[in-house]
This record gives structure tokens, sequence and C-alpha cells, in this order.
């Protein structure tokens, strides 16, 4: 017996249907469905050892996307235990790096580079015939021969911006170098050395158009009068490595023209005093512990 088919009932359950496939469908989204700029948010919130060492492995449409220029603007090497660690296997810069232009296609992306503690010179040569539009080098490494260092350093046209160690920093090749270059911004790593006047001047003299400067190593008060007295177009200034009291009023006036002026404030402004018993560094609040310990001594020799 054949029943009358309602229509409004055909049409609830063929909508309901339709309903229950299309959740369906959206439940079964996959990674590569992700809305594209929420994805590129989303990625750049990961590091270039999350990108070169993970991201490739999710999906076509992840690594597709993070093979984007503006990832790979900043390359950052300088944790080379975590990027071992990562890779599980002994590896060199080269092959790290290969990789990871193999994987993102962005050698001529790379603006800024910085290079993990034992890069030498012929790393240094390999990088230069691979990165055209460097803009910006950190290089800790004091051990890297000079000619090396000469030989790959012309290589990167667009340079300037420096970070070396001290031995290069205060070298007057480097500086002649580089006069040519319009440096902008140019950073000592930390050394024993203290920055003396001379060396000021010398860095004032090659570098006069800088805008940043990063001393975080012993530097005097002359030579910091030096950088705010010379350098008219600076913007920022890192001296935060300092051990003396070295900040003054004429400084701090000199100073109020920048725009970031880095100093251990609380060392001059009287949290810190240097002992006159050893002539170590201590806080006003906790005596250094050579004085604590002359007065056990004390209280043991009179009962």
């Amino acid at each position: 017996m054949a029943y009358p088919v309602n229509p409004n009932l055909t049409a609830a359950v063929s909508a309901a249907t339709s309903t229950s496939i299309s959740t369906s469908s959206r439940l079964r989204k996959g990674w590569n469905d992700l809305n594209p700029d929420l994805l590129l948010s989303i990625l750049s919130r990961l590091s270039t050892l999350d990108l070169i060492a993970g991201v490739y492995a999710v999906c076509s449409s992840w690594r597709s996307a993070a093979r984007d220029p503006i990832f790979w603007r900043i390359l950052d090497l300088s944790d080379w235990d975590a990027i071992a660690a990562r890779f599980g296997a002994p590896v060199s810069l080269s092959q790290v790096f290969n990789r990871i232009l193999a994987f993102s296609r962005a050698g001529a992306s790379i603006e800024r580079l910085y290079l993990p503690p034992f890069a030498d010179g012929q790393d240094l040569i390999f990088l230069a015939d691979r990165l055209p539009n460097l803009v910006y080098l950190s290089l800790p490494n004091p051990e890297i021969q000079e000619d090396e260092f000469f030989l790959a350093l012309p290589k990167f046209r667009f340079l300037t911006g420096l970070a070396v160690d001290q031995y290069f920093g205060t070298s007057v090749n480097l500086f002649s170098f580089l006069q040519h270059r319009r440096v902008t911004e140019f950073k000592l790593f930390e050394h024993e050395a203290r920055l003396e006047h001379h060396h000021a001047m010398i860095i004032c003299h090659y570098l006069p158009n800088l805008k940043k400067l990063e001393i975080p190593i012993r530097v005097s008060r002359q030579a910091i009068l030096t950088f705010l007295e010379e350098l008219h177009g600076l913007e920022y200034l890192d001296i935060s490595g300092y051990q003396d009291s070295v900040i003054n009023n004429e400084i701090l006036e000199k100073a109020s023209r920048l725009k970031v002026f880095v100093w251990h404030s609380g060392r001059d402004l009287g949290e810190f005093v240097v002992c006159s018993s050893c002539g170590g560094n201590g806080s006003v609040a906790a005596p250094c512990q050579c004085v604590l310990e002359e007065k056990v001594m004390e209280w043991l020799a009179n009962p």
C-alpha cells in the first residue's frame, strides 16, 4: 500500500541531511583547510628552528606557507645546541644552512643573520656567496682569521650593521672598510678588555652615521661622553656592561636626546657600593661577603 508523501516532511529531512553532511564535512577538515591569513599568523610566532625542523612535515599547505619570505628576513642560528638537538645528530653550519635554503628558497630574503659562537672564517665565506641582500651580521667568534674575515666581508654588498668581538671591534682595518658602507648599527660582544676613549674616537671617526650602538662591555666615562658628543645621529646606546660607577649628571643630560639609553641605573643611583675592604661590588642592603666574614672573626675573637 502506498502512502502519500508529505512534502513538508520531505523538505525537512532533506535539509537535516544536508546540514548533517555539511557539519560532518567541517569536522573532517584538516590543517590544510586553515584560513591562509590565520596560518601565517600562527607561523609568525614560531622560531627558525620550528620552521625548518617541524612545519615542513605537517602538510603541503603549511610547507608552502612557511616559504613566505616574511619568515626568513631574520635568521637566528645563535642557539646551536637547540638546533643540533632538534636534528638529532651532529650537523655543520653549512648542512643546516643548505637545508634552510632547500626548504625556504629564501637566500635573497635573509636580511639579518645571527651566527653561532663557533662560526669561523670558512663558514663566513660560504655564507657570503649565498646571502646577497644581508644588511646585518652577528659574528661572535673572536678567533676568526683576519684574512678570511676580510675576504668574506666585501661580498655582503648591502651590509649596514655588524656585531663582532672586541678584537675586530677596535681594528682600524675593519673600520676603514666599514667607513664606506654607511653603517648605522654596531655592537661589540662581551670582552675582558675595557673600551677606552681612544677606542671610542676610532668608532666615531669611521662610523659617524651610527644610529644604534651596543657596548655591553666595560667602558670608560670619557668613552661614553665621546659617543654622545660625536655621534649626532645616535638614537640607541647600550652601555650596560660597565662594572664601575661611570654615570654622572653630564652623561645623563647628554643622553636625554636619545630614544633608548641602556645603563645600570641601580649601580649609579646608590643601590650598589664598592667594598672598601676587597674592592668588590656589593649592595647597600646586603654587605659584601668579606665584611660579614670579618664580623664573624671579630665575634669569635671577642666572645
